[in-house]
């Protein structure tokens, strides 16, 4: 029997300058009272503008919570309890990664459809069907599947290019990942035979995420730093949000991930989530032996955007807690399953070793 092919993705998702004010009008199938959570900072940015494209379209605004701190249980146990006795028909999520997703999680509580609005580009929960659950301590927790993806992701890039320049740099380490652990977690189905395998439209969209890092990034960054908003960056924003999103739903994390999950176990670790996966991508591609040159490419243009490219440069990480990270990612994260052969720590610890030395 052939294996099945998977594919899914938001309802619907816009993107470009003044797309907020779609907000209301996309949202009107979905009910006429909404829910809005989101982050302090974002919605002192957006939220007058959700407001009123959402009122403006008939909905009413059941409740604005700001409250969105961090995706932990307890947080979204708290806000769909509020949101239970609201009686609303949709969650809007505004801001980034944890108002996302917990938003998401929050609107899977309650049973409703969950629609996004992003206001920086260090994430591509928007579109997902997952929320990234940590503890109290920002400790990776477990991936909350989702029954469905947002029926709406809002990405105003007029909004995004204004968000500090460092978010732009981390949504990209983070995409970065998607073509190199798509490709392994196409390997490891195919010789497992133990699951749904990518399709086709998944693997290319992975690809043109890498492709349109390594041709527009740079440029995007320096533009703006520059306060320019070219059409560099509203490529980034696109393969950030979109491209990287629906690259690595439809196929799965792998080694990169389960490193970056091991890091941060350790609390020794510093750095953005983005940050930490990008120099988790290059450890991953030191692993599989990837030709020297691609590797080469990878760490020039990390180095040129602003990525780590040493552990050194994520902070002093002792040997011992090296050590527990590699065991944590090669025996105890289920993202390393998507690896088509067993990774041992000391094959892992040796490649972050290589990686530190220009050894590959």
């Amino acid at each position: 029997m052939e294996p099945i092919r998977k594919m899914v993705m938001p309802m619907n998702y816009i993107q470009g300058k003044g797309a907020i004010y779609y907000l209301g009008q996309k949202a009107r199938p979905y009910g006429n009272r909404a829910y809005v959570i989101g982050e302090k900072v974002a919605l002192s940015i957006a939220g007058d503008r959700v407001r009123k494209s959402l009122e403006s379209n008939g909905i009413e605004i059941a409740a604005m919570d700001d409250s969105a701190k961090e995706c932990t249980h307890k947080s979204i146990e708290r806000l769909a309890n509020a949101g239970r006795r609201l009686n609303v028909h949709f969650v809007v999520g505004v801001g980034g990664g944890k108002a996302l997703d917990t938003a998401k999680a929050v609107a899977m509580k309650l049973g409703v459809p969950a629609i996004t609005v992003g206001t920086q580009c260090a994430t591509n929960a928007d579109g997902s069907g997952e929320s990234i659950v940590y503890t109290e301590n920002h400790e990776f927790l477990e991936d909350l599947k989702l029954p469905r993806n947002p029926v709406l992701v809002v990405e105003d890039t007029e909004i995004l290019a204004k968000a500090p320049v460092r978010f732009l740099v981390q949504g990209m380490g983070d995409a970065l990942a998607c073509k190199f652990e798509a490709e392994m977690y196409q390997k490891a189905r195919m010789k497992k035979k133990d699951g749904e395998v990518p399709s086709t439209a998944a693997l290319a969209l992975a690809e043109a995420c890498y492709q349109s890092l390594m041709v527009h990034g740079t440029k995007a960054v320096k533009d703006l730093k520059n306060g320019i908003h070219s059409a560099e960056v509203d490529e980034i924003i696109e393969a950030v949000k979109f491209a990287s999103a629906l690259a690595f739903e439809n196929t799965g994390c792998a080694l990169a991930h389960a490193l970056h999950n091991g890091l941060t176990k350790t609390r020794q670790v510093r750095g953005e989530h983005g940050e930490i996966v990008a120099y988790c991508t290059l450890v991953q591609a030191v692993y599989e032996k990837r030709p020297r040159e691609e590797v080469a490419r990878m760490v020039e243009w990390c180095s040129h955007v602003g990525l780590p490219t040493k552990l050194s440069m994520l902070g002093e990480i002792s040997k011992p807690a090296l050590r527990q990270a590699a065991e944590h990612a090669c025996r105890k994260d289920p993202d390393v399953a998507n690896m088509p052969d067993k990774v041992k720590p000391a094959d892992l610890l040796k490649a972050m070793e290589d990686l530190e030395r220009g050894n590959f």
